[in-house]
């Protein structure tokens, strides 16, 4: 996961459980391998600190995938 990169809350423990986001910042770890992200969520106009393991990247079709170059 990248900034920018479209995400979705997959998490059933989660408040913001199936909300779209966009990733706007990293913040440290929350347990080792885990980081927070800070996550831009549209519908609700405003970011959240959600952890990495907690997202899923959107899949869209209307965009194609990134190259390495």
């Amino acid at each position: 996961m990248d900034l920018g990169d479209l995400v979705l809350v997959d998490d059933p423990r989660h408040p913001l459980n199936g909300c779209q986001g966009k990733i706007v910042g990293r913040r440290g770890l929350r347990i080792p391998d885990d980081l927070w992200m800070l996550v831009y969520v549209p519908s609700r106009m405003r970011s959240f600190l959600i952890p990495r393991s907690m997202l899923k990247m959107e899949e869209r079709n209307d965009v194609p995938p990134r190259t390495l170059q």
